[in-house]
């Protein structure tokens, strides 16, 4: 049975409204009003507008390190018309609440057990904040999921870019690019492992000229300006130069391509 019990709790905040709006005030002071023992820690309030492969990503790899408990709100996206309705679910003993524009699909490959649709008719033009609240002071007094939404199987689903495989060449994208302008690709290292064989291998960013033939285990192993490639703490292949910005200055983006060939 899905439920929160109403001790001290920690809520994790992600969102695409920047920090000059008045915007996460009004949510975090809707929430500490309703739920006066909460501690709400901010993830991202920098997310570029409306993308949810961005906010999907930070909180893929951010969420495990919380508490069992934890409740993640993802507010990216959630305040067009057509997203009327928030969505609830548990997911490895973590709470998230977000809106019903695909972004479960980025967070998880496998679906949750049970979703839960919380409704609401739109009221002006920031109706989400009113939803999320509410979700929240429910949670908090020890409602069960099932009890603040109604559990449905039809919502909006998106997939996440995954990399192309045959059996010396792994085609993966750059999926995220970090505050140090590292590009970060969906190449993880266990199917590098799996594909590679401990074989030789190139990796090639974005085209043939940017070449890399040893993975470093840190940032250090290089020379100044030179381009490196390693598995971070997500194990997920990471395109950097130490001391530069790989990214802008090898015009790097999302999408972009990055290949390892093997053998």
């Amino acid at each position: 049975m899905d439920e929160i019990k109403s001790t001290k709790q920690f809520i994790t905040l992600t969102t695409d409204w920047g920090q000059h709006d008045y915007y996460c005030g009004v949510l975090k002071g809707s929430v500490y009003s309703a739920c006066p023992n909460v501690q709400i820690v901010d993830l991202s309030h920098d997310i570029p507008s409306y993308n949810i492969n961005n906010a999907a990503f930070i909180v893929k790899h951010s969420y495990n390190s919380f508490p069992e408990g934890t409740i993640h709100l993802i507010l990216v996206n959630s305040d067009s018309i057509q997203f009327s309705k928030i969505l609830a679910f548990k997911h490895n003993e973590h709470i998230f609440i977000v809106p019903d524009n695909g972004i479960i699909g980025l967070l998880f490959s496998k679906p949750p057990e049970s979703i839960y649709a919380i409704e609401n008719e739109i009221l002006g033009s920031f109706t989400s904040v009113n939803l999320f609240a509410q979700a929240l002071k429910d949670l908090y007094d020890g409602k069960e999921l099932e009890s603040i939404g109604k559990k449905v199987d039809e919502y909006e689903k998106r997939i996440a870019l995954r990399p192309t495989i045959d059996e010396s060449v792994i085609s993966g994208s750059i999926i995220y690019i970090d505050s140090y302008k590292n590009a970060i690709t969906n190449i993880s290292r266990s199917l590098f492992n799996r594909i590679g064989q401990n074989r030789a291998y190139n990796i090639f960013v974005q085209s043939n000229h940017n070449k890399v033939n040893l993975l470093s285990n840190n940032y250090n192993e290089v020379d100044s300006g030179e381009l490196l490639a390693l598995f971070n703490s997500a194990n997920l292949l990471e395109i950097a130069i130490r001391n530069g910005f790989a990214s802008e200055l090898l015009n790097l983006q999302i999408g972009g391509t990055v290949r390892v060939n093997f053998g």
